[in-house]
């Protein structure tokens, strides 16, 4: 199974206690771990700076990931600064980094997932991922952010119709989706979200769980697993997706997947940067299976 994933690599500045750390971070490096974990076969295609750590490039290939398609230019690689309080993140840009450009796929690609994080994909990237893959998802994320006043991260709602309409799964948050598809319940703001084109919808609603939408089924709520070990929730709906694509993708069972998603996410969260994926397997999967027992269809 080859897949494809689009999006920048960034450095992201963490305030964990008090305790900053730098760590390698984005939508394409977790979500690209997260289905490299599961047995796909990755390639990004990513750009990064000259500030870029040498060390992590050589973590992320050591997971067979291949990055023939990242490339380097001479400036500053995307760079957000990110803090958390009780119940929110905020997230600052840095540095922006630069657009990507469709880079030149070599292989035959199953699957392509584009994960911007801060507007670095445009319709040339889209129109040439949807060209060269069977099944395409996106993450929302990086079209509807700006920088507020505050020199903060904000969502504003722009016309991402283009990519929608091309895409077979679109996974936003709850805030995400309700900015692009206001609508009286969660469960029709995804629907209106499927009206766009998509087959399925993932929508994240942090300790709430998330909700899997099917343009022609049921609605599901999946819950979120219960998890004490809380280091850092980065990168945690970037894990969601990764792994939902690279297991639907094995079995064409997109509650399972739901379910692997969740699972995996649970246990991200106990670690930073790529440290988030060493953990033992039989765990992952006993706790997809009680993620799956536990989803339950509702009404929409």
């Amino acid at each position: 199974m080859r897949i494809g994933v689009y999006g920048n690599l960034t450095l992201d500045e963490l305030d964990l206690n008090g305790e900053q750390l730098v760590r390698p971070g984005g939508s394409a490096l977790y979500s690209s771990l997260a289905a490299a974990y599961l047995g796909a076969r990755v390639s990004i295609f990513s750009s990064i700076g000259r500030d870029y750590p040498k060390n992590i490039l050589s973590s992320i290939s050591s997971n067979l990931i291949d990055l023939a398609g990242v490339k380097k230019f001479d400036g500053l690689t995307t760079r957000f600064r990110i803090s958390y309080g009780a119940n929110s993140r905020r997230l600052e840009v840095v540095h922006p980094g630069q657009r990507l450009k469709p880079g030149r796929i070599l292989r035959s690609l199953q699957a392509i997932h584009l994960g911007p994080v801060f507007n670095e994909l445009g319709l040339d990237a889209l129109t040439y991922a949807r060209r060269h893959s069977e099944f395409l998802t996106l993450d929302v994320q990086g079209l509807l952010r700006t920088v507020g006043p505050d020199g903060f991260v904000r969502l504003v709602r722009k016309n991402v119709n283009p990519f929608l309409s091309k895409c077979n799964l679109v996974k936003a948050t709850e805030e995400e989706a309700r900015v692009m598809a206001p609508a009286p319940t969660i469960v029709d703001t995804a629907r209106r979200l499927l009206r766009k084109g998509a087959q399925y919808a993932i929508l994240t609603r942090g300790r709430s769980g998330s909700l899997l939408v099917k343009k022609y089924g049921g609605a599901f709520r999946i819950p979120s697993v219960p998890e004490r070990r809380v280091v850092d929730l980065t990168g945690a709906g970037d894990i969601f997706t990764g792994s939902w694509l690279a297991t639907f993708m094995f079995v064409e069972d997109a509650l399972w997947a739901a379910a692997v998603g969740a699972a995996f996410a649970s246990l991200s969260v106990r670690g930073t940067g790529v440290s988030k994926f060493r953990f033992d397997r039989g765990e992952l999967f006993r706790r997809a299976s009680w993620v799956y027992e536990n989803s339950r269809l509702v009404k929409g």
